[in-house]
């Protein structure tokens, strides 16, 4: 059986590239959707934007950006702890299932779901209610035992590599702070 069309959301280049070489291994019709509000400060979200960019074009696929950030809706939820988390993933996720049911996409997947930091019952259980909202399929892919290798091509192809998951209270949390902030500060 023929796999249906599908569209990838990505939440940065690294993530992505073991995700899209797998997908293209298998010869996946397969495109690339970036919609990430939780991301946080804007420098921070024009650098993954500008990665996931080079990803799409490295593997020569098209991306579809929906922009746009939200800091005080996660400074909001900095309390709730995994309860943000999980509002991250619903709102990524149904975001994505709208924008593929309104463009022809029968499927749809993350490449959240390549990381071991991740939640990933509960991307999961975001996909399939998304999914469901819509009607289509969401694709629960395994990718984690292909983490590393993903890192390594991201860092073959020059990707900026992140060390925090993007929303503000992370960065705030981050053992890499003060360094960050600094990057920060010097591509403003």
């Amino acid at each position: 059986m023929t796999k249906n069309k599908l569209l990838l959301h990505i939440c940065c280049g690294p993530c992505a590239m073991a995700p899209l070489e797998l997908l293209q291994a298998a010869e996946r019709d397969c495109e690339l959707f970036f919609f990430n509000p939780n991301i946080h400060p804007s420098v921070e979200w024009s650098r993954r934007l500008d990665n996931a960019v080079r990803a799409a074009e490295h593997y020569e696929l098209p991306l579809h950006i929906l922009p746009g950030i939200d800091v005080e809706t996660w400074r909001e939820r900095a309390a709730d702890g995994k309860e943000r988390c999980k509002f991250c993933y619903e709102t990524r996720m149904m975001k994505t299932a709208e924008y593929a049911a309104s463009n022809g996409f029968d499927s749809f997947s993350t490449s959240l779901l390549v990381s071991p930091y991740q939640d990933r019952k509960a991307i999961i259980r975001a996909g399939e209610v998304a999914a469901a909202a819509y009607g289509l399929e969401f694709e629960a892919y395994d990718w984690r035992d292909y983490y590393r290798h993903g890192q390594d091509l991201a860092r073959d192809l020059g990707l900026y590599r992140q060390k925090y998951c993007g929303c503000i209270v992370s960065l705030e949390d981050s053992k890499f702070y003060e360094k960050i902030c600094a990057e920060h500060a010097r591509l403003i």
